[in-house]
Order: C-alpha cells, then structure tokens, then sequence
C-alpha cells in the first residue's frame, strides 16, 4: 500500500508563511536587541589583579574605567590605587608612574618610571607579585597576549633581582584563583 501524501491547502500555506514571518521577525529583534544592549548598555569593566595578603596568589577585582580615557594609563592608575577588598594588598609603589607604552601586534611595552624599582619593597615574592599583577592585568584584554616591561626606556634584566624581565611576558594562570 503506497502511502498517501497529503496536500496542503492555500489557507494553510498562508498560515505555516504567517507564523515563519513571526518567527523570524522574533529572532531578529532579539538580535537587534542584545546587539544594542552588548554595545551601549554593558558597562567598560576591566580586571585588575592584586595580590593576596600572604602573597600567595593574585585574585581578579573588577573596575568601571571611563570609557572616553586612555584604556592602558586607566588600568596602571586602578592597579596603582590598590584593591578595595580587604583581603587584597596592593602590588605598585604608589609614587610610579606609567610613562608611555606602545603595542607592537600582540605585544605590549610598558616604559614605567624608575620608582616602580626604587621604591619596591623587593623580595622574590613581592617581586613575582608585582610584575604579574601588571602582567596578567594587562594581558586579561583581548589584544594583548605579552608585555614586556621597560625603565626610563630601558630593558632590564630584573625589576629587583629576581624574575628575569629580559622578554616578554605572557598571562601566569598559576599565580591566580578564582573569585
């Protein structure tokens, strides 16, 4: 016995055209809407790390930057404030001072002024603190993969004598937690 196919009227083309007319109206606007929502609604936050209070691990604070500012000099003045939980500690001397920076495709150069070593409180550990609270900051953006950290204009070997800072470096998955 051969199946029977059956045949659909006018007025349930118009109907089936009706409600895919619907459906697709629907997903646009909600594409449209959380298009808008994603680009004008959604708050400028940036992750800045500091570092636990034992030194032991560097842990995520999430600011509001301007989103008119320099993004990159935004970033060292919220790292350089220091963190707003109490269980946080701050990572930059407070008298340092970003200088410049220049972004070569994934690379990031940060040219700092020499307090950042002179007045740091040293120690491998504050040492590793620092550096990677900066590092891990500033590659959390997109279009930075590695940064590699200048004096005065000058590339040094170390910031106090311990972690070599003679190439660039990338995001340290293992010096942070999870909020």
């Amino acid at each position: 016995m051969a199946a029977k196919k059956k045949k659909i009227t006018g007025d349930k083309k118009r109907k089936l055209l009706l409600v895919l007319r619907i459906l697709l109206l629907t997903a646009a606007l909600l594409y449209l809407f959380f298009f808008f929502y994603n680009n004008y609604f959604v708050e400028n936050k940036a992750k800045l790390y500091f570092s636990s209070v034992d030194a032991n691990y560097l842990k995520v604070e999430e600011r509001v930057l301007d989103e008119k500012g320099d993004l990159y000099l935004q970033l060292f003045k919220e790292l350089k404030a220091g963190p707003t939980e109490k269980e946080l500690v701050r990572t930059i001397p407070e008298e340092s001072k970003l200088l410049d920076y220049q972004i070569e495709g994934n690379n990031l150069k940060l040219n700092f002024s020499l307090e950042l070593r002179n007045n740091h409180w040293g120690g491998s550990t504050g040492e590793l603190m620092t550096i990677y609270s900066i590092v891990n900051t500033y590659t959390s953006l997109d279009e930075v993969e590695s940064v590699k950290i200048l004096l005065e204009g000058e590339e040094v070997e170390t910031l106090v004598g311990h972690l070599d800072l003679s190439q660039p470096l990338m995001y340290n998955q293992k010096l942070t937690v999870s909020n």
